[in-house]
């Protein structure tokens, strides 16, 4: 089981529109509804930001992860979102977050999703697996890169 078995590039946004936190995850919960991978676009919105509230999904070296267990999908779900001049995610080093990957799942599937969350944030303390998904100029490039990787 890898990030890239869930991870295609219809998932991916490398130029996202947002300025905010809200716009990123709703971006982005917008590209993995049209996709068909979220049954309840709104309650999935709705449990990631309440999920939020609890403490930023900032986590430092400009990536942030929100995430939440909802009904509002039908398993595990994965996108990818990529903003060139950075977002305010109040994360915990106080720095804008380029690479925001927005993941849910069906509560009854915890155990993949911890799983998974656990690769990808090990992945993620990659300084260069970071760095190239900053550089992806596309969302083809992008998962080329997370299947390299994963090798």
């Amino acid at each position: 089981m890898k990030i890239s078995d869930y991870l295609q590039k219809e998932n991916c946004i490398t130029d996202l529109k947002a300025s905010t936190k809200q716009e990123a995850i709703i971006e982005i919960a917008d590209k993995l509804y049209s996709c068909g991978k979220v049954i309840d676009k709104e309650r999935f919105i709705h449990d990631v930001l309440r999920r939020e509230e609890l403490g930023s999904t900032g986590i430092g070296h400009k990536v942030a992860i929100p995430h939440s267990p909802t009904e509002g999908v039908g398993g595990f779900v994965i996108g990818f979102g990529r903003s060139i001049g950075g977002i305010d995610f109040d994360s915990i080093d106080a720095d804008k977050v380029n690479l925001i990957f927005l993941m849910g799942t069906n509560p009854g599937e915890l155990g993949l999703y911890l799983r998974l969350l656990a690769k990808l944030s090990k992945l993620l303390n990659d300084e260069n697996f970071r760095r190239e998904l900053i550089a992806a100029e596309n969302a083809d490039e992008a998962v080329s890169i997370f299947k390299r990787y994963e090798m």
